[in-house]
């Protein structure tokens, strides 16, 4: 008996498993309820098909425009107690959208999710920037995009499994941020450094959190787009199953990122990974066949599993521990850029073709990244037409 009794504190998790299991709750905003919203639209709006999809991206919406402000509010905060009302709010927020008699209220729900994922996801990945360095930093960082990429899976899943029961159950998922902020209370979250309101330098920041919107757009334009592909939109288990095999590519290659750079120089991992970004898109743009889409999915996910947390380690690398929280704000704010993107780019273009965005995207990342690689050779050519122009 005393045996179980002194094995129980193993039993709890450390602050590593409770970033990672906060920043999987920061994927539920969308993810839970996605599979629910045809039936959302139906019991709320008499079938329409603008508010469901409008409640959907609303917190990335929010997110994105909030992101950076919020990351300054919460570095004022004590961040035990901050993280754990964020992730009680996101928890609350959550559930009261599932009691909805209509779309104005579903909507304020959906504004207040937004708010505290964004302050749950600055907690999380500020705390890995002020309380983690070096090679256990990446390690932290290369997991916590794993978790968050196969969390994205789970939660669609089982938000399926529940809407097959009514519209109103996916959303009882949020609940699952309560257990995450009853071990967030127990733990110590002091930083080494005391965090201030100061605001980090953007100079070293823009390109790196251009790669995450940019990455995240081409990543999410799966999710958006493959359902209405030709060779998927008859059987939506075949969009299903693309698009899992994109998410799975990218867990499984965040997790093992470490061997990668281990094998190779990192900038070279990045260019390689950026390059089957862009690959990949253009294989789902002029793909026609199933096995053609599938290994475009995952030339996507295996060059979104790569760039995301190299890109989030810069960013923290090139801030500073005092800065943690408004860094980690900017991070959100970019990756939900990526998101809001990527539908935007599906609805302005889709009509002229399903592919149409993906091979669109494609052409401008690779000119983008033929510029970025080029910009040496090119800055002399820019000085001759800056100085003939004035």
């Amino acid at each position: 008996m005393s045996a179980d009794v002194q094995a129980l504190p193993r039993l709890a998790p450390n602050r590593r498993e409770v970033i990672w299991a906060a920043s999987a709750c920061g994927v539920m905003s969308g993810a839970a309820i996605a599979p629910a919203v045809p039936l959302m639209e139906e019991a709320l709006a008499g079938g329409s098909v603008i508010w469901g999809r409008v409640a959907l991206v609303l917190p990335a919406l929010v997110i994105m425009l909030t992101g950076p402000w919020i990351g300054r509010r919460t570095a004022q905060m004590d961040q035990r107690k901050g993280f754990v009302t964020a992730l009680c709010a996101l928890a609350g927020f959550g559930i009261l959208g599932g009691f909805a008699t209509g779309f104005g209220w579903l909507l304020l729900s959906r504004i207040g999710l937004g708010l505290s994922t964004a302050a749950v996801l600055c907690f999380a990945t500020a705390a890995i920037a002020a309380l983690y360095q070096g090679t256990e930093r990446a390690q932290v960082v290369n997991r916590q995009s794993a978790i968050n990429t196969f969390g994205g899976v789970v939660f669609v899943l089982l938000g399926g499994l529940l809407s097959q029961m009514g519209w109103r159950l996916p959303f009882v998922l949020y609940l699952l941020a309560l257990p995450v902020a009853f071990f967030a209370s127990g733990l110590n979250w002091k930083a080494p450094v005391s965090q201030s309101t100061l605001r980090p330098d953007l100079k070293p920041l823009r390109r790196p959190l251009a790669t995450i919107a940019l990455a995240m757009t081409a990543f999410y334009l799966i999710p958006v787009q493959a359902p209405y592909m030709a060779p998927l939109a008859d059987v939506p288990a075949l969009a299903g199953l693309t698009i899992a095999t994109a998410t799975l590519i990218s867990g499984i290659t965040s997790w093992r990122i470490a061997e990668l750079t281990k094998s190779a120089p990192e900038q070279t991992v990045e260019s390689a990974a950026i390059i089957s970004v862009i690959l990949g898109l253009m294989e789902f743009g002029l793909g026609t066949s199933l096995p053609a889409l599938l290994i475009a999915a995952a030339l996507l996910g295996a060059g979104f599993g790569v760039l995301l947390p190299l890109t989030v380690r810069r960013i923290m690398a090139a801030g500073s521990p005092e800065t943690a929280n408004a860094t980690a704000g900017l991070i959100a704010s970019a990756l939900y850029t990526g998101q809001v993107s990527a539908s935007v780019l599906a609805l302005l273009l889709t009509s002229t073709g399903s592919g149409v965005p993906f091979v669109v995207l494609s052409l401008g990342l690779a000119l983008a990244s033929f510029l970025h690689w080029k910009r040496d050779r090119l800055k002399p050519w820019g000085r001759w037409i800056a100085r003939n122009i004035a």
